[in-house]
Formats: structure tokens, sequence, C-alpha cells
């Protein structure tokens, strides 16, 4: 990769309201700016370990769903990316940067459990009366993750 699109890196993982960035939405961002320089995902993510200025976090793997299903496919539609994380090394988490990054987190999982709702198979109760479950369960978290930043303040 070279200086300019390393720049770039750096500027988007200084600015990003998620600490912990996607490395494919990274890839991609790049892709999209003209900046990629041809690697492919798996030599971008190889250049970012590295090079010591990153640091990884959390892989939100997709559990064998293949990368190029429909449900990947929308979900990242929705900004919604599985697998590896980086952030820059010298940017420091604060508790208020995490609980932000939980607030933004649970309205993206709501909004899509909400299209899942709305797109339901309507015949089908069984996947109708669970859906709903997970969409109650994720809707009472948002409200105490709610309730707990109303305290901090």
């Amino acid at each position: 990769m070279d200086d300019k699109a390393i720049a770039r890196l750096i500027e988007i993982l200084e600015t990003d309201p998620d600490f912990f960035v996607p490395v494919k939405r990274l890839w991609l961002t790049l892709q999209q700016e003209g900046l990629d320089a041809g690697l492919s995902l798996e030599e971008f993510q190889r250049e970012l370990e590295e090079d010591d200025r990153f640091e990884f976090g959390p892989d939100m793997g997709t559990d064998g769903v293949p990368e190029d299903s429909k449900t990947v496919r929308e979900l990242e539609a929705q900004g919604i990316y599985g697998g590896q994380r980086v952030k820059l090394r010298s940017r420091v988490v604060t508790a208020d940067d995490i609980f932000a990054a939980m607030a933004r987190s649970l309205a993206r999982v709501n909004a899509a459990l909400q299209g899942a709702w709305e797109n339901r198979p309507r015949w089908d109760h069984e996947v109708e009366e669970h859906l709903l479950d997970i969409l109650t369960t994720s809707q009472d978290l948002m409200s105490e993750l709610e309730e707990l930043l109303e305290q901090r303040e």
C-alpha cells in the first residue's frame, strides 16, 4: 500500500465513530476511492497486520455463511460487516466510546430486525414467533442501554 492509501486509512480510523472498523469496509472504501492498489481483501488485511500502527480486535465471523451469500450481501448493504476489525493503535478508547458504539450497533441490529419482520414469511408462524422474540429482546437491550447512558450523564 502506498503512503496515500495509508494516510487515508489513518484518517478514517481517527475519525470513524466506531473505533474498531471492519477491515472489509476499509478495503471497500479504498477501492471506491481508487486507493486499493489492486490488493485482495486478504492481502490488504495482511499488510495491516504487518504494520505496527494498527491493532486488531474482535473477528465478527459469519459462522460458516458463504461470503457471497444473499444474507451477507443484505447485511453489508445495511453497513453490517462480519470479519476482522482493526483500529488505530494510537487511538485511545474511552468508556463513552464503548457506550456510543454499543448504541450504534444495537440501532443497526434493530433496523435490520425490523426489516426482517416486515419481510417475514407470514404463513410461517414459528419463524414469525422466533423473529418477534429476537426483535423484542433487541429492543429491550436498547432501552436498557439508553437507561445506562442517562445514568452516566
